[in-house]
């Protein structure tokens, strides 16, 4: 630099400091106690939530499946909570109907041939929350699957998820929880569970932001409509474990305050997951079953199942046919009890009186565990070839003996031998269930035999007819069970298959063969 320049910048330099020196020694003094203000504490965003432990509840498992519809569903419901059950059923039901109109088939319970593996039923751990190839595989058309996702105290909540994989190639993915307190019957399913949805959406878009490094301290704008579609759906996801209310975050999710901020534009699926909330400063926005839903704790207090036969089965969905079984209680009934429980099945026990009048403790393990008990006269005489007052005898010593000793109403009849008439079923005033498929297992057929015509003759609707007074029979009664389940169907009673209500007359099969 030339002396001249330097010579010129000096008075300069002298003026510049002179002023700085000027506004220091001017500068007021800090205010007592004053702080900078703070962001609010709203909630934290988390990448891979981990529910808690969801706890075990004895639900009743259920399948459907129809390939000509499209559709493979899978359900539980729990004893004694019939609103929950409803709730739940109707969940399928609704995947059911738009699939069929999707299909422009007409939906019917289907049974399938042996090997189809479709006695894996109910809810399974992680399928609500698996990747689509993983739960959808190579099907079409819709598959439902479910999740037990809370097990305490008096609450139990099951998410059904539904995936959906369209004639273009395109995939859509839903679900829906539906929760219940067995103390008070209470059912509701996701966003029900919030009073003022919108009362959360500032502490949810507060947590983003700050997530994503946003340094604002303006007041989260109210939700337009739009934007609260999106967190309505996303509230109908959300989970509330140990206090904490999980909000899945949507990827068509948008706020003001989100907008330019780099963090939020190259978020993935993975992240953010979900913003974690505080229940308790929340609860101002959940509903009564909602904070019961948050404070559950301890062993689920829900009762056991009976036995299948005292669960709702609907049959107009689920595939169904009855096991009837004749002539007993003999010293086998047990064995064939025993495979019914252990596989989730029911049946109609046609007893005789004689043997009830030997065996009363195995009369009353049939009605405890929930199977249907009916009769098949006193001691197996043809009813045609009987005056009206034999006919009388022999029915009415029966019924009366096992109302007494099971403390069900029997209200049904068969007919030895299946020799009924007009006569018969006027003086009997109930119906005469005969059967559809009857495996012959009277004639001693090879165990082999016995099993395959068993398993693969019956259909929706059957009404299948076997003796527990058979050795052949309670040899091969569990692979028999087991591969009807096998098929798809549900073993249930002669009533269950009606919906409760026989017809009156001679009944032969179900009412959807």
């Amino acid at each position: 630099m030339s002396r001249a320049r330097a010579s010129r910048l000096i008075p300069i330099l002298a003026a510049v400091l002179g002023a700085a020196l000027a506004v220091t020694a001017c500068a007021p003094e800090p205010v007592a106690g004053w702080q900078p203000r703070e962001w609010a504490d709203s909630g934290r965003v988390v990448d891979t939530p981990v529910a808690a432990e969801p706890g075990q509840a004895p639900v009743f498992d259920l399948r459907l499946r129809n390939d000509d519809v499209g559709i493979d569903a899978r359900w539980a419901t729990l004893p004694g909570a019939s609103d929950f059950n409803a709730a739940v059923e109707n969940v399928v039901r609704q995947a059911v109907q738009a699939q069929a109109t999707a299909s422009g088939q007409a939906y019917r319970p289907q049974a399938h041939p042996v090997g189809a593996g479709l006695a894996e039923r109910g809810c399974t751990p992680g399928s609500t929350t698996a990747s689509i190839d993983e739960v959808l595989g190579d099907r079409k058309g819709t598959v439902v699957v479910c999740e037990i996702v809370l097990a305490r105290g008096s609450v139990l909540g099951e998410r059904l998820r539904m995936i959906t994989a369209q004639p273009d190639g395109s995939v859509t993915d839903t679900a829906t929880t539906v929760y219940t307190d067995i103390d008070t019957g209470a059912v509701a399913t996701g966003a029900d569970l919030f009073t003022d949805p919108a009362a959360l959406w500032p502490a949810y878009i507060e947590a983003l932001r700050r997530d994503v490094g946003s340094l604002s301290l303006l007041p989260v704008a109210e939700p337009t409509d739009a934007q609260l579609e999106v967190f309505l759906d996303a509230l109908d996801h959300a989970d509330l474990v140990d206090g904490e209310l999980l909000i899945p975050v949507p990827a068509d999710l948008s706020a003001r305050e989100l907008d330019g901020l780099a963090g939020w534009r190259e978020r993935s699926p993975q992240h953010p997951l979900s913003v974690a909330l505080d229940a308790s400063r929340a609860s101002e926005s959940l509903s009564p079953l909602a904070q019961t839903i948050a404070a559950a704790d301890g062993v689920f207090t829900g009762q056991a199942s009976a036995g299948a036969g005292a669960e709702h089965v609907p049959c107009d969905l689920v595939p169904c046919m009855a096991m009837t079984l004749d002539d007993g209680p003999s010293d086998l009934t047990p064995q064939f009890l025993d495979v019914l429980r252990d596989q989730h099945s029911a049946a109609t026990f046609f007893m005789l009186g004689q043997n009830a009048q030997s065996f009363p403790d195995t009369v009353r393990r049939v009605a405890a565990e929930g199977h249907e008990i009916a009769n098949h006269t006193w001691n197996h005489p043809y009813l045609t070839q009987l005056t009206r007052a034999d006919i009388e005898s022999q029915l009415g010593r029966t019924a009366a003996l096992l109302r007494e000793l099971s403390g069900q109403p029997v209200k049904m009849f068969r007919p030895p031998g299946g020799f009924v008439d007009a006569n018969v079923v006027a003086i009997a005033a109930q119906p005469a269930i005969l059967w559809s498929v009857d495996t012959r297992d009277w004639a001693h057929p090879a165990d082999g035999d016995l099993t395959r015509y068993a398993i693969e003759t019956p259909d929706v609707s059957t009404i299948l007819l076997m003796h527990d007074i058979q050795a052949g029979s309670a040899r091969v009664f569990g692979d028999v069970v087991a591969g009807l389940r096998d098929r798809g169907l549900t073993l249930v009673t002669v009533s269950a298959l009606f919906g409760g209500v026989v017809p009156g007359g001679v009944v032969r099969h179900g009412p959807l063969s």
